[in-house]
């Protein structure tokens, strides 16, 4: 301006002219206002905002080649997505004063985008970006976690892990040295503003959307799926279950009814189609206690098929502004992001996440499948990679052979977390994975430091807490276990079954069955899975409870016949206390779950063949034939003198699962890398005399998942 101010003047309206606006209205803005040097321009979606941005950012550096270096105009931009409050043409609120903070802090010439900005971009645009950690910001009270966009085309695709920041006496050197021009960009959350007020006994009924089109059922389909995920997360507001939403697909429901049977305050309901080569989504929120039609809130929204799903994330914060819900900053974050911008991969991705949740090892098939699809679908889609990744994780560590080769899930979940950690150290979900892997691996030590230093680093993120105390528990610090226990818990969105579940656990491993009853006391009796009833039983032993211990245990063996102690005696060699099991043994065989399998081995003391008889079996003098294993399925064994040993069941399609054994004892012993994480597993043989003669021996190997029946043939004397 000193050197020319007409001419800066001149080249600022030309850049605004030829440059700004209509790169606002290509990425579907508006201009809220402009101050000076500056402007506030709101976006539909997240993607929307940074696309222009960067669109901008370029053209403008392209620009400046043209002009000589103290003539320069050069912006900053800073991109936030929060709550907004709409009063005529104007927006105000924290998510607009967040913006602005950024856009101050934001380097000349570069994008500052708030991490609920990049949790919904990343993948999703041909750029780059760099964590600058939390960030103080004035008149804001919580610490802003920000990343910087890479702009760089060579960057496309990278996280780059934080680095040092320039001390502030550096950077405003590097500020005085060029011109700023700032540009805020204010990203649509909600036309009403979030309140600090529960809403009470209010609750919400989400009805699946519509599609007149066949072709869109899959948009309806996916809108209904966010929303349902989303508002079953919050704490505040009870939600109808997601049966009762499927069963009202296609139903005209009467408002009284929704009330009175259901109990029930709000009903958001919508559809979705395409017209025009574009997808229209609209939402509505009726509130059964208001008079007439009952709607108290709606939007329609416009924009491409890519962008849809952006359009819902802007419906369902509009919503939940309408209800004034009070969110925590996960719940937050679930409300703001769209973790893909493909319908097809997000709809795979919530059937998959609903049948893990299950904690039902069955369902754990299908997951896969669905996960695989949804990747295939969108290969950048981070979250379903984890999905996939926790799913075969489960595989592995569940000895789940009759779903996949255990090794070969081992395999893909290692690639995908590392491959997920290697694009962005920092992913708490895959460092939880890594640090769970870790204590499967009894590297207790190495996953305690992971965990510790990335709690330090990211003290409120829920999953770091969580993996933080099942480190601690195993190295045996039960005190500080489950302090973090409990901030996992205050830290995190609403629990679902499957969560309240895993966390009894591992409370009960730490030693507080009180606070594991009062989490399964809080699980709908329609939602209490066959794994619940062995956690509710291990609690109500705890508590002195032993009838109604006994009762869950025999609901528990109704469908898993076979389950035994010793199946579940190597999961707790991740302990360091020997008395971790010890404990689980006491309780679990005074509910009345059987030590080994069927409760064979009961009443036959005394046909356990003892040491010299093992050995005597297991040498050239006798040969040992197999038809059928466990479950009545085709069976054969293959054990070698060297050590070495091949079992090969029907249902593992040719796979066999190899190890070693020998003979410790009065016992057998095998070691198979494909089952219980390569643990050694030792089992008694027992004779049946009545059968048996000097020629041939028939005996019953009781394994810890089943009892398999041999003949030993006298062949050498």
């Amino acid at each position: 301006m000193e050197l020319d101010e007409v001419g800066t003047l001149a080249l600022q309206k030309a850049i605004q002219d030829e440059v700004f606006g209509p790169a606002v209205e290509e990425c579907g803005g508006r201009v809220v206002k402009t101050t000076g040097d500056g402007a506030l321009i709101e976006f539909g979606s997240a993607v929307n905002a940074v696309r222009w941005a960067a669109q901008f950012q370029r053209a403008i550096t392209k620009r400046a080649r043209e002009i000589s270096d103290d003539r320069w105009i050069t912006y900053r931009v800073g991109i936030n997505v929060g709550d907004i409050l709409v009063d005529g043409d104007d927006i105000f609120g924290e998510g607009v004063n967040v913006a602005a903070r950024l856009e101050g802090l934001a380097e000349p010439g570069g994008i500052l985008v708030s991490e609920a900005v990049f949790r919904n971009v990343k993948g999703k645009l041909a750029l780059g970006f760099a964590d600058q950690g939390t960030l103080s910001v004035k008149n804001i009270s919580e610490p802003v976690h920000a990343y910087s966009v890479l702009l760089d085309p060579g960057d496309a695709g990278k996280i780059v892990a934080r680095k040092e920041r320039l001390r502030v006496g550096r950077r405003k050197s590097l500020i005085a040295a060029v011109l700023c021009l700032a540009a805020v960009i204010g990203v649509f959350a909600a036309k009403d503003l979030f309140l600090d007020t529960a809403p009470g006994t209010a609750g919400l009924l989400i009805l699946p959307f519509e599609s007149e089109d066949g072709g869109d059922q899959v948009l309806a389909d996916a809108a209904t799926e966010m929303l349902f995920l989303s508002f079953e997360r919050q704490r505040h507001m009870p939600i109808s279950t997601y049966s009762t939403t499927l069963a009202y697909e296609g139903v005209d429901v009467p408002l009284d009814e929704v009330s009175q049977n259901l109990g029930l305050r709000y009903v958001l309901d919508g559809s979705a189609e395409t017209a025009k080569g574009q997808i229209e989504v609209q939402a509505r929120l009726r509130d059964t206690e208001e008079l007439g039609d009952s709607t108290i809130w709606q939007r329609s929204l416009t924009g491409d098929r890519d962008q849809f799903l952006d359009m819902v994330v802007t419906l369902k914060l509009g919503a939940a502004g309408a209800m004034k819900l009070k969110l925590n900053p996960v719940e937050r974050t679930i409300f703001e992001t769209a973790p893909t911008g493909s319908p097809e991969a997000f709809l795979a991705f919530a059937k998959a996440e609903r049948l893990l949740d299950s904690k039902d090892f069955t369902d754990i098939g299908e997951a896969l499948s669905q996960y695989e699809r949804a990747i295939e679908l969108d290969p950048a889609f981070v979250e379903a990679k984890l999905g996939y990744a926790e799913a075969n994780f489960k595989v592995w560590e569940g000895s789940f052979n009759t779903i996949r080769f255990t090794l070969d899930a081992l395999k893909i979940a290692t690639d995908t977390i590392d491959e997920v950690l290697e694009n962005d150290p920092k992913h708490p979900v895959a460092i939880g994975l890594q640090v769970q892997m870790l204590i499967q691996h009894l590297e207790r030590d190495r996953a305690l430091s992971i965990a510790r230093s990335s709690v330090f680093s990211n003290p409120n993120e829920p999953v770091l807490r969580y993996v933080h105390g099942l480190s601690l528990t195993a190295i045996g610090d039960y005190d500080k276990a489950i302090e973090a226990f409990e901030e996992f818990e205050r830290l995190s969105p609403r629990l679902n079954s499957g969560e309240k579940g895993d966390l009894s656990w591992s409370y009960l491993r730490a030693g507080d069955s009180d606070r594991a009853l009062t989490l399964l006391s809080g699980i709908p009796e329609d939602e209490i899975k066959e794994q619940h009833l062995r956690i509710m039983a291990d609690a109500q032993y705890e508590q002195g409870n032993v009838e109604a211990a006994r009762g869950n245990i025999e609901r528990f063996l109704v469908n898993n016949v076979w389950l035994n102690l010793n199946w579940m005696k190597p999961w707790f060699d991740i302990y360091k206390d020997p008395t971790v099991y010890q404990t689980y043994a006491e309780v679990m065989l005074g509910s009345g779950l059987p030590e080994w399998p069927f409760d064979f081995p009961k009443g036959r003391e005394g046909d356990r063949i003892e040491h010299e008889q093992l050995v005597q079996l297991h040498s050239d003098e006798f040969e040992e034939k197999h038809t059928i294993g466990p479950f009545g399925a085709p069976y054969s064994e293959v054990r070698m003198p060297d050590g070495t040993i091949s079992m090969n069941f029907a249902w593992m399609n040719g796979i066999s699962l190899t190890g070693t054994w020998r003979i410790a004892g009065d016992q057998i012993c095998r070691r198979l890398p494909s089952v219980h994480q390569g643990r050694e597993l030792c089992h008694y043989l027992y004779l049946d005399r009545a059968r048996s003669t000097d020629e041939t021996l028939f005996v019953s190997s009781v394994l810890n998942f089943g009892v398999i029946n041999s003949e030993f043939v006298h062949v050498n004397d």
